[in-house]
Parts: structure tokens; sequence; C-alpha cells
């Protein structure tokens, strides 16, 4: 047998295109490739990649900063934030695409330092990122401005940009940066039909990119303007019995979960506008109900069958804790869906069980998803229990479940998609300290117009009167478009967080309920 000899690596490039793995045109003194992305070119220093404790000195200092962060990237920020079930996009797509793409490298190090050093604060990691990060999106600008930016590379940007401002507390842009991406995904959808991009390129954007975005849509719904419909797909996926996957369980909630929020709006706009012939009717939401109710219940057998086979097969801890994660979200849309129609806030009142599991289920999820030192990845894109914590914190008016569930936000990821947790507890404990300090006066001076409990051994609505309770939110700032209510915020400083909701109140004349909204300041 023939055997041919293997081809040689020069090993006469440049460190900086050996650290990004991209062939060096080994110009001299300086290389084609870093002379154009404006990088500092060095022939000198070992190939190795490691974090070391301190710079190695034959590199120059900016250079080893650079391979630190990218090593970091792989040994420690990458598998912390993939979660187990987005590896593809953050160990295989964005190593693959940052070899050759500047901008997508100068991203992808600046999210590694801010990861490393996520509290603000003259670190040089902070440092460091913000200068990458500046440089990454000055390059993507540069390229679009030439017509030269890569529609599919311009998306893997998108989302790494709005990992780099979530975690830097910049939600407001990070909901803008995702607006951009759903128009990058709607184009790429485009192409993908004409055969206008890989086949590989397709594959990931719908099984792994628009599975992201459907979960970042999602959750910031009602904030971000964006109709998580314009992204989802397969739901027929609702009717199937069998899952081959968590993975596959999890897209499925997520489909299930937009629509039931897409649910909740119309609800909302029958309620403000029932004459209005653009809002559905009364028998057309109660069809949503029915349906999205069977939807979620074949959901649950199907994820019971799958469940019961990992554990025959042996389930590893972190595909225990997902499964966590997915029950705390069947347990809240399951509440939400058949207490849709209800105007009342009392109507949550019987599900304390479900609640309750909310609560348990989310102590093992967040432990299976905290590290040797107990303590959580900075950031994750994955759908976590945050969000099932905060309406436990909002529709559960027992006052130990409640605070338990705030307790567990403060425990989670310091930032969950585009949203900072910190912000979300405060919010949460907030709006708990406001409702009990409403209740106090109110539970004073029941009439005749209250209604009895409904169940007689449930003590909440005494706790907690229907008129206490706040309803539908917002969350602004002063100055910025804030709605006319009543409230004391008229002199509150300009960038004050406003705290906008609803709440039914009863009308001591005639006995009917009404809605009301009230302004609240809140300080973080």
């Amino acid at each position: 047998m023939l055997v041919t000899p293997k081809s040689q690596k020069s090993k006469l490039g440049c460190q900086t295109c050996k650290i990004r793995r991209v062939k060096c045109g080994e110009e001299k003194p300086a290389c084609i490739r870093c002379t154009r992305t404006g990088r500092t070119c060095e022939y000198r220093g070992q190939s190795s990649i490691s974090i070391a404790s301190n710079p190695l000195p034959s590199l120059p200092n900016t250079v080893w900063r650079e391979r630190r962060a990218f090593a970091y990237y792989f040994q420690q920020a990458a598998p912390s934030v993939s979660g187990g079930l987005d590896n593809v996009f953050w160990q295989t797509i964005v190593p693959q695409i940052c070899r050759s793409e500047p901008a997508v490298w100068d991203a992808m190090i600046s999210l590694s330092a801010l990861l490393e050093s996520p509290e603000p604060g003259p670190d040089q990691n902070q440092r460091d990122a913000l200068g990458w990060y500046s440089r990454a999106v000055s390059s993507v600008r540069q390229g679009i401005e030439r017509g030269r930016v890569d529609i599919f590379v311009g998306l893997i940007s998108c989302m790494i940009f709005i990992s780099v401002e979530a975690l830097q507390g910049s939600t407001d842009v990070a909901l803008r940066l995702y607006q951009q991406g759903v128009h990058l995904i709607r184009e790429l959808r485009l192409r993908v039909a004409h055969k206008g991009i890989s086949a590989l390129q397709a594959s990931w954007l719908e099984d792994t990119i628009v599975p992201i975005f459907d979960r970042l849509g999602t959750v910031a719904l009602s904030v971000s303007g964006i109709p998580v419909s314009a992204l989802l797909r397969d739901t027929d996926r609702a009717s199937l019995r069998e899952f081959p996957s968590l993975k596959f369980a999890r897209e499925t909630m997520i489909l299930l979960a937009g629509e039931t929020r897409i649910f909740q709006l119309n609800y909302e706009e029958h309620i403000s506008n029932p004459l209005d012939p653009g809002v559905p009717t009364a028998a057309e939401l109660l069809n949503q109900q029915v349906t999205l109710l069977q939807g979620l219940q074949n959901w649950d057998s199907a994820f019971s069958r799958l469940m019961n086979h990992l554990e025959t097969a042996g389930i590893s801890p972190q595909e225990f804790g997902t499964a966590a994660s997915l029950s705390t979200y069947y347990e809240m849309h399951l509440i939400i869906l058949e207490t849709g129609l209800s105007s009342l806030q009392t109507a949550t009142d019987p599900y304390l069980p479900n609640f309750q599991n909310i609560v348990f289920q989310s102590r093992i999820a967040l432990n299976a998803s905290a590290g040797p030192d107990g303590t959580q990845p900075p950031f994750t894109f994955d759908i976590g229990v945050v969000l099932p914590l905060w309406f436990t914190c909002l529709r559960c008016r027992d006052p130990t479940t409640r605070r338990e569930a705030a307790a567990l936000i403060r425990q989670a990821p310091q930032v969950q998609g585009v949203h900072k947790t910190a912000s979300i507890a405060t919010l949460a404990e907030k709006i708990i300290a406001y409702e009990e300090t409403k209740a106090t006066p109110l539970a004073a001076s029941q009439d005749a117009f209250v209604e009895p409990l409904s169940r007689p051994n449930d003590s909440t609505a005494d706790l907690i009167p229907e008129e206490a309770r706040v309803g539908p939110i917002g969350v602004y700032r002063a100055g910025e478009n804030v709605p006319t209510e009543r409230g004391d915020c008229d002199q509150k400083s300009s960038g004050q967080t406003i705290l906008q909701f609803s709440r039914n109140e009863r009308d001591r004349g005639t006995g009917d309920w009404r809605v009301v909204r009230d302004l609240v300041p809140v300080d973080f």
C-alpha cells in the first residue's frame, strides 16, 4: 500500500494567527491578516494555549491577554453558558466562525473576559472586554457600510453582542439587538428557500439559533414588542406523543410558552376593548384555551415517557436539572391556562401545591447548574427557572412560598437571557411588600361585597384581598413615556424606575369590579 507522507504545517507563521487558528501569510515584519484587522503581529513566543497566572514574557501583553481570554472561553466560559443543551452554538458554531471573522473573534474574547469578571469595576478583564467589544462593533459597522457583512456571520455577532450587553445590564440595547437578530433570521430563511446559504448553515439556523431566539423572545415578549410568532415553527409538535430528547422537549415547551403568552395578551386586549372587531371574541379565546391546554397535557404525557426512559437508561445530574426546569414551566403554564379567562387575581389561590412544586423543582435545577464551589454561571441563554419563580412571586399569595421564590431568584445566574436577575428579585420583593402593606387596611374595612373564599380551608384571600393584588405590570423610566396614572411619582428624578400595574377595585356604590392602574417608584 502506498503511504503518502502527511503535509507539514508551517511553523513560521505569526503568534497572533496561530492563536486565532487562521493561516498566516508569513509576511514580515507584520503579516497582512494582522495588518488588515489592526492586531499586533508577533513572530515570537510559544504555541501552547493555557490559562496562566502571569503574562508570558515572550509575548506582548495585549496578545497574551487575547490568548488568555481565548483559552478561558474554551475551558470555562463556553461549557458554563451552554447549559448542556446549547453546546453546538457556544462550542462549535462560534469557534468555527471566529477563525475567519475578526468581529466574531473580538466579540467572543470580550464575552469571555466579562464572564470571568462579570462585576463592573477597574478590573483589567473589564477594560479588555470593553475594548474588544468596541472593536467588534466597529468592524461590523464598517462591514455594513461597505456591504461586506455576511448575514449569517452578522447573526452570530448579534447573538454574542446580546450577551455582552445583557451582562453589562443594558437590557434596552440587548432587546434592540434581539429585534435586529429576528430580522436577520427572516432574511436567512428567505435565502434558505432559494438555496442561498449552505446546508450546514441552514441546519444550524433552524436547529440551534432559532430555538435560542425563541427562548429569548418568549421571556421578553411583553417588553420587546416583537411577536414571538414571527419565529415559531412546527406548532404541530404539541400533538406529538414521543420526545426523542430533552432538547426536543425543551423546544416544544418554548413553542407552547410563546403561544400561551400570546393567549394572555389576547385576553388583556379583550378585557380592555371588548367591542373592538380586531380583538378576539370570548368564544375564540375559549377555543384557544382548550387547544393550548390539550397541547400542554400532550407535552406532559410525552415528557413523562421520556423521563421514564432516561431514568432507566441512566440520567446525568445536568439532565436531571434540565428536567426539573422544564417541570417548573409546565406548572406555570398549567396555572396560566386554567385561570386565563378569569379577571380575578384570587383565581390562582387553589394552585398553592403547583406553586410549591415550582419552588421545589427550581431548587433541584439550581443545584444542578451550580459549579463545584456552589456558584452559578454569570450568564445563560437557557430558559432557567427565573420566569416561573417570578410568576410565583406575583401570583402566589402564600407568604412563605412567594418569599422562597424571591430568594431563589437571587441564587440564579446573574443574567438570564437579557435580564439581570437581581433586578427581577427586587421588583418581586417590591410587589410583595406593596400587596401586604395595602392588604392591612383593606382587610379591616371589608364589607358585604366580599365574596366567599374559593375553598373552605384557603386563607390566602384573607391575607391579601382581591383589591390589594397586583395585576399585569410594566416597568418604565421617569420622563420616558410613563403612562399617566395614579401614584406618587411626580417628584422623582429623571431615570427613576417606575413600576406600573393594574388591580381590581370594588365600586362601593354598585358593587361592580373595575380595573385601576397605579404607579410606584422602585429603587435598585
